[in-house]
Parts: structure tokens; sequence; C-alpha cells
């Protein structure tokens, strides 16, 4: 089939019924401790299968009072589609790969496809389904100008690009670049994927390549060999912010170095060079610069724009262990790491590692903020539930986040943290339905609407949760 945007039917919603309080849904009495599902046409969430994008059926439910207080009301959910492969179920389609607010719609990328739901009512926007015999394995994780690009390939590899306009749910351009192909049973392998300064700069095994995020025009292309003659190197990361690229490498096999890199040209605009006691996996992040320790370290380092150390910190810092591991795990796909972190110029926001609260058999987490100028822990946060906490953006109000509860008797609360000292303040307050569908997820949030896209099926009942 051809890779083309396709047009849908617009699906019945919302369904027939007396709105409720406020134009919200109808109140439903409650089934098996959930809030009840409105569905237009019956009870049970279908699968449209359209152009090869399979499209969830959103489902309406209907939200409480709380007697004046602010809170969340459940809007829609999307169930994950329950695909098959050679007759049996499988989890591994129903990963996400990315996700963003674009427009009035949520996008999300998944392995057949990228697809987008309206926010207000959870009907299909649009979908860019991957081709026939092909799936997705990596996004980039910003869009520029409401442009995106995602990564797939067949069965053996991961090895073509496609741009897409998020605002008119179109393919852009599409290209493929040379990629090492899968054998055996091994993973497949997704290249370092990000976007910088209108680019889009991908690594794949032992090259970098600079694309037009507008047109998909190859720009550039590089290599360890190129970047530093005459040593034996190899690189590790490669990732693009704001308007550079940082590539990490890893030389004579225990020393490396950092160069920064016109995401426009590829041409070096600084080196690094990293002693065996400074070894470096990659960049936690690029815009600030923060880098992350090699397999022999155990130091973070916060730099300046061109490289040079500014302060360091361990894990612990200050007695605090934060958790940087990777939130967008995969059983089959092994690709760029998304990690949990915000950060300004000044300061570095970290969730704490989760540790058990009480017998409820629930992990509760703080986060920690760190001056990269010094790397001191500033503060930690207070006055969290017994909750895990998940990280959603950082703006001039301080830091945003998402506590996400239990099921049980605790509700899942959107929270605003000071970011002078670190106290918690409760912006909005979530139904006992949305608790867990917030951990491992990415949350995003646009004028008091809350968005929950878990990255997993694992503790998840929905691959979108809409709150407003």
């Amino acid at each position: 089939m051809t890779y083309q945007h396709q047009q849908y039917p617009p699906p019945a919603y919302p369904p027939v019924g007396r709105p409720g309080p406020g134009g919200a849904p109808p109140a439903a009495p409650k089934r098996r401790g959930r809030v009840a599902l409105l569905v237009a046409g019956g009870l049970v969430a279908v699968l449209a299968v359209a152009a090869g994008t399979a499209y969830g059926v959103s489902r309406l439910v209907g939200g409480g009072d709380d007697g004046g207080r602010r809170k969340l009301r459940a809007a829609w959910v999307l169930d994950f589609p329950e695909l098959q492969r050679n007759g049996l179920k499988t989890y591994d389609g129903q990963d996400m790969f990315g996700a963003w607010l674009a427009g009035d719609a949520v996008v999300r990328a998944q392995p057949d496809g990228i697809i987008a739901y309206r926010l207000g009512d959870g009907g299909q926007a649009w979908g860019v389904p991957a081709p026939q015999g092909a799936s997705l394995c990596a996004a980039a994780q910003t869009l520029a100008d409401g442009r995106g690009v995602v990564a797939l390939g067949p069965a053996d590899s991961c090895d073509t690009l496609v741009g897409f306009d998020a605002a008119g749910g179109t393919q852009t351009w599409r290209v493929t670049f040379p990629v090492e192909r899968r054998t055996g049973r091994s993973e497949t392998v997704a290249p370092d994927l990000s976007v910088a300064a209108g680019q889009v700069v991908v690594r794949s095994g032992e090259s970098v390549f600079g694309y037009s995020l507008a047109d998909g025009r190859r720009l550039w292309q590089t290599d360890a060999d190129r970047l530093l003659p005459g040593r034996d190197c190899r690189l590790t990361d490669a990732q693009a912010a704001g308007d550079q690229a940082v590539v990490t490498t890893l030389c004579d096999g225990d020393r490396g170095a950092l160069l920064g890199l016109d995401p426009a040209t590829g041409k070096p605009r600084w080196k690094q060079d990293l002693p065996a006691a400074q070894q470096s996996d990659g960049v936690l992040s690029v815009d600030p610069l923060v880098s992350r320790p090699g397999l022999n370290t155990e130091t973070f380092v916060a730099r300046d724009a061109t490289g040079k150390e500014r302060a360091a910190f361990g894990n612990p810092v200050d007695g605090t262990r934060f958790s940087d591991l990777p939130v967008n795990r995969s059983n089959t796909v092994s690709g760029p790491a998304v990690r949990p972190y915000l950060a300004d110029a000044d300061t570095l926001y970290l969730p704490t590692e989760p540790s058990p609260v009480g017998d409820k058999m629930r992990q509760a987490n703080q986060v920690v903020a760190i001056d990269l100028a010094t790397g001191k822990r500033r503060w930690v946060s207070a006055g969290h539930t017994d909750s895990e906490v998940e990280l959603v953006r950082l703006d001039g109000q301080g830091v945003l986040a998402w506590e996400v509860g239990d099921r049980r008797d605790l509700a899942p609360r959107l929270v605003r943290i000071d970011p002078a000292t670190g106290k918690v303040s409760v912006v909005a307050e979530a139904p006992l339905s949305a608790g867990t569908e917030g951990s491992d997820a990415k949350v995003l949030e646009r004028d008091g609407t809350v968005v929950l896209v878990p990255w997993k099926q694992v503790t998840a009942d929905a691959a979108i949760t809409v709150l407003r």
C-alpha cells in the first residue's frame, strides 16, 4: 500500500443522551469499581482498522462532583488495541513511542502508525499509517512548528524516517538511511533521533546524519573517524536540542570525547576530551548540557554551552538518591532512552527513587532540585501524597507534576511545586478511576485538561485517558 494521509468517517460522538450538569456526559452507576462507560452503540470498545492504522474507539465516561472543590472529571478513555500476531495476543503492538498535544488533538505514535484523537470528544481526527509490513520503532520527542519525525522499518531493521505535520495529519516526507540488519532473535535497533533548529539529527551505528525537518533532504553525514581522526573511537550517543547536537564517543577502551555539532552542517563547534575517570555513555540533557556517567564512573557533569565542566554531582546527591532510568522500555526494540527530568539554565529537576510506603504495596517518590552551578541539592519536594510523581513541565510558576494515586483510596492529583522551596500545592484532584493510569506515562496538560498516555500496557488500562 502507499504511505499517505487517509481520510476516515467521523464516529458517532457524543453518544445520544441527556447531558449532565455543565454539559458533561450523564453519570452512570459504577461497574466493577470503575466509572461506567457510555459508548455509542454498546458498552464494548471496538477496533476500527483503516488503511493499516488500528484506531481504537474512545469511550466517553461520566464524572462526579466534589461539592464545590476543584475536581477533574474523566472525559474519555481509549482502550489498548488487542493486536494479534500468529494467533497470539501481543503487548508489543501497544507500545507508545511519543505523544503530543497538537491543535485540538492528542497525537499518539504507536507501532502501526501515528494517530490523533480530538481532545473534545475522543473522535478520530487523523492517522498516518505505517506501510504494510513495517512498524514504528522510534520518535523524536519534540515537535517544531507543528512538525515531527518518527522512524520505522520492516521486521529486521529500523531504516526509514517519516516526517509528519501534526496540524494537518499528513506525511510530509519519507527517506531511508543505512542501518545494520537484525539477525536471529536479537532486538531491532532504533536510531538516536532528535530535532533541533529545524533539523533532524540521527545516529545509526557509527554514523550521524542531518536532515531537513521541512522536506527530509539529507544535509550532512559524519562518523567517528571524521570527528576524531587517528583515534580508535565509536559513537555511543547523539542528541540534539536548542541550536546544537551533542555526540558522545568512547575511545581507546576507557576514554572518550564530547563534541558539539552544528545541526545544519554537522561541523564540530567544540570538543571536550574525557579521561577514563570522566567516561560518559551520553547526555541526560542537551540544553542545558548535562552528561551522564559511563560504565566505570558514577558522576553526572553539568557543562556550559561549549562542553566545559561547571559542576559535578553523584547519585545520591547530598543524601538523596534520584532516578534517571528510561521510562520507554520495550521488549522488542532497543532505541533512544526517554529519561524523566526537567531543567532550565540553573536547575535540574529529577524524580527521587521510589520506595515502599506502609503495608499497601505503594511506591512513593518526590522531586529533587539540583543546582547546576554547584552540583548541590537545593531541595526535595514536600507535601506529596504516598504516590508516584510524574513530571509534566517546567514554566514560570515552577514544576507541574502528576501524583499517580491508586484505584483504592488515593486519588491522583495535579500539583505545582514551588521552584524556590519545593513546597507542593494542589492544582486539581482527579477521580480514583484514573489511579495508576499516569504511572510510567507521558503526562500532558493544557488549560486545565490533563492527558495521560502510558508508554506501555503494564499497570494501565487505557492507551489514552483525558481528564478535564
